[in-house]
């Protein structure tokens, strides 16, 4: 039975995964990429010898892992990496493979037109358990800057899986809010929480929508929330459990965590609210700007494009 090792993030994030006739072991890496590999080894113990999966836990996708392993064993190689293509490779580290799939490079981060492949390394992979022989211990280890470098050097055979099924590397602000969009929208294949009321529209358990509510999908909104008279959800729309959303309010391409505060006539154009954030009457979160959880925006305060405000803090009319 193939063994699944997630590789969490050390903010104690949690890593959700549906798994059939998978074991799981998730394991924590700390912010040092380099001892990622320190982390897989300590699970060596649990895998018994089984071929085992590791996937990143920044990484959301609906790969299809049944294809992967076949493609793997099928192989019969110590190594298989999942790429997906991309349409800019610079902002990725790419690989490149031959007619049988066998890894051949890689670049890291290559300018457009100097890039010799369009395959990203996804952060996915299946291994044999044989490749613990080549980790060794007690020093920093990465996947990319050690191991597969080794593996070309000793003309190890690894091969390449390229998929088309849904992947993001959702690695910063912009690509965590796309990739709840996309959900949403049904690009990746996630479960949406809630009861469907009409399309594109879930909302959860218990809560209450006032008359003259304007909702255009897509829209999530959770558990125990209140959304108030003549309020606007102009989808893509977020919204997490015991939110209250006051009269007027406007959210568009938004996201806000769960608890808290829409104030009246209060907007959140594009941009990401966190947990248990208040935004007063007439305040304002524009695109791509981020407020942390526990934060209070005074009214009539506009937190401008790309600005990032950091949790528990107040800030005022005149901080903006």
């Amino acid at each position: 039975m193939p063994i699944f090792i997630g590789m969490l993030r050390p903010s104690g994030a949690t890593l959700r995964m549906v798994l059939y006739g998978i074991s799981s072991c998730p394991t924590p890496t700390r912010n040092n990429s380099g001892e990622r590999l320190g982390g897989v080894k300590k699970a060596a113990g649990f895998l018994k010898g089984d071929t085992f999966l590791i996937i990143s836990g920044d990484a959301l996708t609906d790969l299809n892992l049944t294809n992967l392993i076949k493609f793997h064993q099928k192989k019969g190689t110590i190594a298989t990496i999942v790429l997906t293509q991309v349409e800019d490779p610079s902002d990725y580290g790419v690989v490149l493979i031959d007619e049988e799939n066998q890894i051949t490079g890689f670049q890291e981060k290559p300018p457009r037109e100097n890039a010799l492949s369009n395959l990203a390394n996804s952060g996915i992979y299946v291994f044999e358990p044989e490749i613990f022989d080549l980790i060794p211990e007690g020093v920093f280890y990465d996947f990319g800057r050690d191991l597969f470098p080794l593996l070309l050097e000793k003309k190890i055979p690894f091969c390449g899986y390229t998929h088309s099924d849904y992947w993001n590397d959702v690695g910063d602000l912009e690509m965590y809010q796309q990739g709840n969009f996309d959900a949403l929208s049904g690009k990746v294949k996630v479960k949406i929480p809630g009861t469907l009321v009409q399309e594109g529209i879930w909302v959860g358990e218990d809560c209450e929508i006032q008359e003259g509510v304007i909702m255009a999908p897509p829209i999530c909104i959770g558990n125990n929330c209140l959304i108030k008279k003549n309020a606007k959800l102009l989808g893509p729309v977020i919204i997490g459990n015991e939110t209250v959303v006051d009269e007027r309010a406007v959210l568009y391409k938004g996201i806000k965590w769960g608890s808290g505060y829409i104030g009246k006539d209060a907007s959140v154009i594009g941009g990401i609210v966190g947990y248990a954030t208040f935004l007063k009457d007439q305040s304002a979160v524009l695109q791509n700007a981020v407020v942390g959880s526990g934060c209070v925006i005074e009214g009539g305060t506009i937190i401008h494009s790309s600005v990032k405000v950091m949790p528990n803090q107040i800030v005022e009319n005149d901080r903006h």
